[in-house]
């Protein structure tokens, strides 16, 4: 990336979005399943498919389950397994997160993560909004390796914790990257890039797709939440080439 550029990362949720990403400008991919359960690990099928059809960087969710980021030991393996595999597909970097029951990183694991993952890049994903100490949380990613961390400052969007994400920054020191994740629009993109100082941008773009079918009535596969069984969420190149555009103006 050229000097003085800023990195546009957006979160992508199924294969076709990715492509979609790619055209419109992306930087870099951040390839997840499971929009409304927060961003899951995407199928080995998926990530293989994206990996060759790209030429951009693709970080891919590790993420067994919804819920909470306390793992037990069999989620754990399936995590480093997870990291295994996406090192052996070419991917670029991974996207994970481990806390303890008393709200901090689950330091231990978090090493092993980072050990595993070797040359690739590892980013401490928004359980770092979770976290009961955020300064005392940075550090310790810092300890543990760790190259990047999303994060809304602590609040429910960006534009809420900007302040928190000013200090975050200044506290980093270039020791790791700090990556704004949430809510993140033209409206308010240049204000806190300017204000932060951040060099990366995470964006998802995203548009509510309706299927074609005709529902069936009483029938549904899904839990209620945010999509159901005929919507589901795609990007949109419109809104990924404006937010680029904003960025670069």
């Amino acid at each position: 990336m050229e000097k003085g550029k800023i990195l546009l990362e957006v979160a992508v949720f199924t294969p076709g979005s990715s492509m979609v990403a790619a055209k419109a400008g992306a930087s870099r991919i951040e390839l997840c399943s499971g929009f409304s359960e927060g961003g899951l690990s995407p199928s080995t099928g998926t990530i293989q498919h994206v990996r060759e059809k790209l030429e951009i960087p693709v970080h891919v969710m590790v993420r067994p389950r919804i819920g909470d980021f306390i793992y037990d030991a069999i989620e754990k393996e399936i995590i480093l397994k997870d990291i295994a595999f996406c090192k052996k597909a070419g991917i670029d970097g991974i996207v994970t997160g481990a806390l303890n029951p008393s709200g901090k990183i689950d330091k231990e694991f978090m090493q092993k993560v980072v050990e595993a993952a070797g040359e690739i890049s590892v980013t401490f994903h928004r359980a770092f909004d979770l976290t009961s100490d955020l300064p005392e949380s940075l550090e310790t990613l810092i300890e543990c390796g760790v190259s990047r961390v999303l994060t809304s400052g602590g609040k429910a969007s960006v534009p809420d914790g900007l302040e928190s994400i000013i200090s975050l920054v200044s506290r980093a020191a270039d020791r790791i990257i700090i990556l704004p994740g949430g809510g993140i629009t033209t409206g308010n993109v240049k204000n806190i890039i300017q204000r932060s100082g951040v060099r990366e941008i995470h964006f998802s773009g995203k548009e509510l797709v309706t299927s074609y079918m005709e529902p069936k009535d009483g029938v549904s596969l899904t839990s209620h939440g945010k999509v159901n069984d005929y919507e589901w969420y795609e990007c949109d190149s419109e809104k990924i080439e404006a937010l680029k555009a904003k960025i670069e103006s």
